[in-house]
């Protein structure tokens, strides 16, 4: 049974299509400022996404958003689109993250608290009930604690997989390894994830599927 945490998450950010992509990109190579504010646009709370899952934090996420468009906008001339737009941002996020998370060698017990949508986006005939929503919490904060605890690739394979919901293809693109790589890390989140799930629950919980 997936966890409710996960399938609250894996919402993803609407992006353009392949061929307004090129035709943005080609405007942003031409110094038109005002496509590269069309490119941030769209795809700031794509990036910030990614930028969360992998450190659970709001502040840092966002510090690790501007840099993504900062990189983006040095090397937007030297882009030869051998990979997707997509692909390029997602790849250039996760490497700043996992950057991150290796330099600073913060705590993994840190909570991922702003990944849930906030309430106040929703009809009030939606709300759970006191009992469901501390029972809701107290279970996104344990998935959370297990996701900061797992390794910083096998984070970014979790977030990649399960919060963004990208193909066994597409994140082998964005981490430039192998399919049958993907698949093994994988694998080992999900295995690695469930013992811990299963330690702190007492039991066999919610598990992680495709």
């Amino acid at each position: 049974m997936r966890s409710t945490v996960m399938m609250r998450a894996e919402a993803r950010t609407v992006v353009l299509a392949p061929d307004a992509d090129s035709r943005l990109l080609e405007r942003c190579r031409n110094g038109d400022t005002s496509a590269f504010e069309t490119l941030f646009r769209k795809y700031h709370g794509y990036v910030y996404n990614v930028a969360l899952g992998m450190l659970g934090n709001g502040e840092d996420a966002s510090d690790v958003t501007q840099e993504t468009f900062l990189r983006i906008h040095r090397g937007i001339a030297r882009f030869r689109g051998d990979a997707s737009l997509t692909t390029w941002l997602y790849r250039v996020t996760v490497n700043l993250c996992i950057s991150e998370i290796r330099r600073r060698s913060r705590s993994r017990l840190q909570y991922f608290d702003d990944l849930a949508p906030g309430d106040e986006d929703r009809e009030s005939s939606d709300l759970p009930s006191p009992e469901e929503a501390a029972e809701s919490q107290e279970q996104r904060r344990t998935v959370q604690r297990i996701l900061a605890a797992l390794p910083p690739d096998y984070r970014a394979i979790m977030v990649l997989r399960h919060f963004q919901q990208l193909a066994y293809e597409e994140i082998a693109e964005v981490l430039q390894i192998s399919l049958s790589q993907v698949k093994t890390r994988l694998f080992r989140a999900r295995r690695m994830f469930k013992d811990r799930y299963q330690v702190f629950m007492g039991g066999e919980g919610a598990l992680l599927a495709d």
